[in-house]
Formats: C-alpha cells, sequence, structure tokens
C-alpha cells in the first residue's frame, strides 16, 4: 500500500512540475537568484569536477556550473523541466551537461561516482524521512573529499524565534496583496499544517543530516529570510569551504 501511495505521489510531483515549468522558468525571484548564487560560491568549482544536481528545474544551477566544471548530469521529476533545460543547452551550445528525467528518491549511482553534489530549491517537497534518505545516499555517491552544497527553504515549525519571526514576515506581506492574499494565507497554512506539497525543515535540522551522514566541516548560512544554504565535504582529501 505504502508503495502505491508513493507512486501516486510522484505522478502528482510530476504532473504539477511540468504544469508549472513555464511559469517557474520565466518567473522573476531575486531571493531565489541569491540563493543560486550562494550555492556557487561554497561550491568551490574545479576544472575537473563532476557534477550531480539534484532537482535541476530548468536550470538554474546546472547552467552556470557547467561553466566551470567537466561535467554535470541534471535530474528532475519534470518531463517538461528536463525539456526546457535541453533547448537552452542546444540554444546555447553547451556540450557537457547531461540530463535525466526522475525523481530524486529513486535515483541510484555507483558510490564514488561525483566530486561535487549540489540541489536548489527542491529538497523541501521531500517528507523528512526522505530527505534523510537522500543526504545519506548522496554521501556515497561523493568521492572522497567531494563536497555537497544544497540551497533549499530552512525554518521549522514556529518552534524557534526565527521561524516565527519567517512565518509573521510571509504573513504580511500575503495580508498587504488583498483578498488574492488572503486566499493564499488560507491555503498555504493548511499546507504547512499538513505538510502538503512544501515540508521545509530548520537550518539546524539541515545541519544535523548532514553531520549524521557522516559529512565534515558541515556549515549553513541564511541567504534571505527563508532560505539558506548548507555544506560539508566527506572525507578525504581536505577541502576548506573557507578558503574563498
Amino acid at each position: 500500500m505504502s508503495s502505491a501511495i508513493e507512486k501516486l505521489g510522484l505522478a502528482v510531483q510530476r504532473s504539477v512540475w511540468s504544469k508549472r515549468a513555464e511559469s517557474w522558468d520565466h518567473a522573476e525571484n531575486p531571493g531565489l537568484g541569491r540563493v543560486v548564487d550562494a550555492v556557487i560560491a561554497k561550491a568551490n568549482l574545479v576544472k575537473e569536477d563532476e557534477v550531480l544536481d539534484l532537482g535541476c528545474g530548468s536550470g538554474q544551477l546546472s547552467l552556470p556550473i557547467s561553466k566551470g566544471v567537466k561535467s554535470v548530469l541534471a535530474v528532475d521529476i519534470s518531463p517538461r523541466m528536463i525539456g526546457l533545460l535541453q533547448d537552452k543547452l542546444n540554444e546555447s551550445g553547451l556540450s557537457n551537461v547531461d540530463t535525466q528525467t526522475a525523481s530524486i528518491q529513486e535515483l541510484h549511482f555507483v558510490d564514488e561516482s561525483f566530486d561535487l553534489i549540489v540541489s536548489n530549491y527542491a529538497l523541501h517537497h521531500l517528507s523528512d524521512d526522505q530527505k534523510k534518505l537522500v543526504v545519506r545516499q548522496a554521501f556515497r555517491w561523493l568521492r572522497p573529499g567531494g563536497r555537497m552544497v544544497f540551497g533549499d527553504m530552512m525554518f521549522g515549525r514556529g518552534g524557534t524565534r526565527q521561524d516565527r519571526d519567517i512565518i509573521v514576515s510571509k504573513i504580511s506581506i500575503m495580508l498587504r496583496k488583498g483578498p488574492g492574499g488572503w486566499w493564499r494565507i488560507v491555503k498555504n497554512t493548511a499546507r504547512y499544517l499538513a505538510r502538503v506539497q512544501e515540508k521545509p525543515i530548520s537550518q539546524r535540522a539541515w545541519t544535523q543530516l548532514f553531520e549524521e551522514a557522516g559529512f565534515l566541516e558541515v556549515g549553513s548560512e541564511i541567504v534571505v529570510a527563508e532560505a539558506g544554504v548548507v555544506f560539508g565535504i566527506k572525507p578525504g582529501t581536505p577541502f576548506d569551504f573557507t578558503s574563498r
């Protein structure tokens, strides 16, 4: 039964993101851009890097990263998102990006396949157990000394002052939008309480997942009100995130 439910959930996600692909691709979101920049800065790209981008969307990370590394494998659950990325690759002439249509939780790779694993604004759609599994799997997929950098929503269930400040800020913004914003408050509150669609966790919870998986030099930084980056390295060749 649980397998059937999981498959249904994946089908719903695939449909939702295929429908949202164009609007997401063309949306102006300065905050999202700042998180993308922060992920790339913390990744400390190396020309020899083989990179995995989890939940790549239409290439917000994959495209800029590809210009500084050996190769990128860009994975997304939505065929339409992958199609948009492929169109951009064809237009740009970039030849070092491969694409794969798959959900993050369905992925399987040989251990020690990548030097760098990144993701941006994708993993808050997974359950907490799925996040934990992805972090542990990604640890195995990295080569010794490999790095992992995730950008994502970072707030919990209202248990900290930071959580409450973020929630109040989001509600205040929606209130100023009039009836449309009020409806979004109702809808998003229901989703938040039921843990439907968006399932963010706190900054500290993210660092704990990395630490428990075995990463070293784990750290995190808030970039915008509700989002930040978390990063770590797999034991092996030393790598210093503070070297920039």
